[in-house]
């Protein structure tokens, strides 16, 4: 699943974002806490909205594949580490407010000494990602490059968990043009464009990349499989709708 409106000659907005530390949870996981190694789309949706201080669940319609384009090309290695971490439940009547103090929760000691709990959670180190975003919604797209470009957030922006603190810096306005050589890519490619090479190493992931939002709380409705390389090496792709941004090969999601 990608994205339906067309790049060619758009505005888009491009800026990098980077920090010490990343975790993007897999869902396909329950025990370990493994993470993706590139920013999913949803995720980018979420920093977004974050900048410009939407309500959670309230931006999916703006982020949709009709609505929006998204290339995410990884500026470093996008190498792991596994942390153990000692976890404290959070669930629904675990924390509570201390007796006769206002402002202090507590959580049971008896909780605290049969559900805590050491896990491995998997962490990017020092990753970087260069993130090229169009919106039929100018409006949008004013507001984002407006604040962005002076250095404001609403909300603080983060990669994945909210201790992993983002950078988001190196904001342009560039315009979408059809790639001379559609044969390699600097970004993420969709996992049917790829073309596997001699000595050209591929990481393959699967993430969400479209959600709504339902009586529950949101939904997801797309997800995309995709090569992609580290730091300043490409991917070979056959077929793909390729587009020049700013000097780079990318394809829209």
């Amino acid at each position: 699943m990608r994205t339906t409106l067309d790049p060619a000659g758009r505005e888009c907005l491009s800026f990098t974002v980077s920090g010490p530390w990343a975790h993007f949870r897999r869902i396909d996981t329950t025990t370990e806490k493994l993470t993706y190694r590139v920013i999913p789309r949803t995720t980018v949706a979420g920093l977004l909205a974050a900048v410009l201080g939407k309500p959670r669940d309230s931006y999916y319609r703006t982020f949709s594949p009709e609505a929006s384009a998204i290339a995410i090309t990884p500026t470093s290695s996008l190498t792991t580490m596994a942390i153990p971490q000692l976890t404290l439940p959070t669930e629904e009547g675990d924390i509570q407010t201390a007796d006769g103090v206002s402002g202090k929760t507590v959580v049971d000691p008896e909780t605290i000494a049969t559900e805590r709990k050491r896990r491995t959670f998997e962490y990017v180190v020092d990753p970087s990602y260069r993130v090229d975003v169009i919106f039929d919604d100018t409006t949008v797209f004013e507001n984002l490059h407006d604040m962005m470009s002076n250095g404001r957030s609403t909300y603080t922006p983060y990669l994945g968990k909210s201790e992993c603190l983002a950078t988001i810096e190196d904001v342009q306005r560039t315009e979408v043009l059809t790639a001379d050589d559609s044969s390699v890519v600097d970004s993420i490619a969709p996992e049917e464009h790829v073309v596997p090479t001699p000595g050209e190493q591929l990481r393959m992931e699967r993430t969400p990349a479209y959600m709504r939002a339902d009586e529950g709380g949101r939904q997801t409705t797309g997800f995309v499989s995709y090569a992609f390389a580290g730091g300043d090496d490409q991917v070979s792709v056959s077929d793909a709708p390729t587009y020049a941004v700013d000097g780079r090969t990318v394809y829209f999601i």
